[in-house]
């Protein structure tokens, strides 16, 4: 996987620090309880041949209720090679200082920072078990800091991932 990088200014502020995108299967040993219990949650719904739940059996569990409001959810646009986020859960909003809902990475980000989100998405498509990123990012609001991001694939055709399911986790300084 790629990942050691230079620090990256984001929108608002946010800077992105250098960061391991480790496969799941991997960074379990390394991540959070909470990043596992989101895991270990949608392992549990994936198909028989391994195939990633789709959107709506996630939203069907409760296994992880209590974390929602840090996740977020975006919908894959292949021909644009693009991420629309189509929902923000309200703590992950108010990390980054706003709302994305409805827009989508490019319309967010731009330079470096808009290939080191893509790559992200693109590497939890790309594995069927999804990645962490444990880059270090501070939040613009200098309270928080994000030691790790989990990105799943989700499918809604049983074939191909169709979302990404994220979850940040954050500490408070």
């Amino acid at each position: 996987m790629t990942g050691r990088g230079r620090t990256i200014i984001g929108p608002g502020g946010t800077m992105l620090g250098p960061s391991d995108k480790i496969p799941c299967e991997l960074a379990m040993a390394r991540a959070s309880n909470a990043t596992r219990r989101i895991y270990d949650a949608w392992f549990a719904l994936r198909g028989a041949e391994g195939i990633a739940p789709s959107l709506a059996t996630w939203d069907g569990g409760t296994a992880v209720a209590d974390l929602a409001e840090s996740l977020l959810v975006t919908e894959i646009l292949p021909e644009t090679h693009d991420y629309r986020y189509l929902r923000v859960g309200r703590r992950a909003a108010e990390m980054r200082g706003y709302n994305p809902t409805g827009k989508s990475v490019r319309d967010i980000y731009a330079g470096d920072a808009l290939a080191f989100v893509l790559e992200n998405y693109d590497l939890a498509i790309a594995h069927p078990c999804g990645i962490v990123d444990f880059s270090v990012d501070i939040i613009p609001d200098d309270r928080h800091v994000e030691l790790e991001t989990l990105f799943l694939p989700l499918s809604a055709n049983g074939k191909s991932p169709t979302h990404v399911l994220v979850y940040g986790h954050y500490i408070e300084k």
